[in-house]
């Protein structure tokens, strides 16, 4: 039954394919007056239809729509070697954090760095381009409001971002993996007064690299202190500040 299911899926895919871009359409699904499909991102970029010419309509096709819904997606990196295949609301989240696929070097949102490849190159390009954050341990000690560094253990690789913005503080680790992944991991944070007795601490699951860090900010599952609590704790702007990740 799986491979008969799996089979049908290839076939109702090919029905799905954007004629311009090649690319198995998700909803929207646009339609031409003589009823040919194209994708929401190309029919934005063409003035007619790709198929016979001819002029669009406002029209949806809601039919293919569902049957879309109801299909797994093979991940776009395949022919790289991915053999998964995932449900509409899935297949992007995947794809974000697929070893087979590309990524964006984590540093590129703070300091612009150009260099995209492949996940199971990150670690070397991430040792050699940005060694003063870059830490092979499972645990960092923070003296600064803001810090952004990637985490090597327990096999995986993993951002940990802190910032001080609009009078609040916040902590959160990501794991550059798959997202259900993510909550096999723990992060515990342990801040420390200058007297030596007093201290916070708190855990979080840590979060999936494919969540922006808005989202892992404003989630409520992140560490997140106001700024008269920062201030008690630290000197001069000054932290003691101890960030540890855990297996679950």
């Amino acid at each position: 039954m799986d491979e008969l299911s799996h089979a049908l899926d290839e076939d109702l895919l090919k029905e799905i394919e954007c004629p311009v871009c090649l690319q198995y359409m998700v909803p929207p699904i646009k339609l031409c007056k003589n009823g040919h499909n194209i994708c929401s991102n190309c029919r934005a970029n063409v003035q007619c239809c790709p198929t016979c010419r001819g002029e669009f309509s406002g029209i949806r096709n809601v039919a293919l729509e569902n049957i879309a819904r109801r299909l797994n997606y093979p991940c776009v990196n395949r022919q790289n070697g991915c053999l998964g295949s995932f449900s509409i609301q899935n297949i992007a989240i995947h794809q974000a954090v697929c070893e087979y696929g590309k990524i964006k070097c984590p540093f590129h949102i703070y300091w612009r760095c150009p260099w995209v490849g492949f996940k199971c190159n990150l670690k070397k390009h991430a040792q050699a381009s940005h060694p003063e954050s870059f830490i092979e341990s499972s645990k960092i000690r923070f003296v600064r409001l803001e810090a952004f560094v990637i985490l090597s253990c327990y096999g995986e690789l993993f951002t940990y971002n802190q910032l001080f913005r609009d009078g609040e503080f916040y902590g959160a680790a990501q794991l550059i993996n798959k997202s259900s992944e993510a909550s096999k991991y723990k992060c515990v944070f342990t801040l420390r007064a200058a007297n030596g007795i007093e201290q916070i601490n708190k855990t979080f699951l840590v979060r999936s690299y494919a969540e922006d860090w808005k989202t892992s900010f404003s989630s409520g599952k992140c560490l997140r202190l106001a700024e008269v609590t920062i201030r008690k704790f630290s000197v001069q702007n000054n932290l003691n500040l101890s960030v540890k990740l855990f297996t679950v």
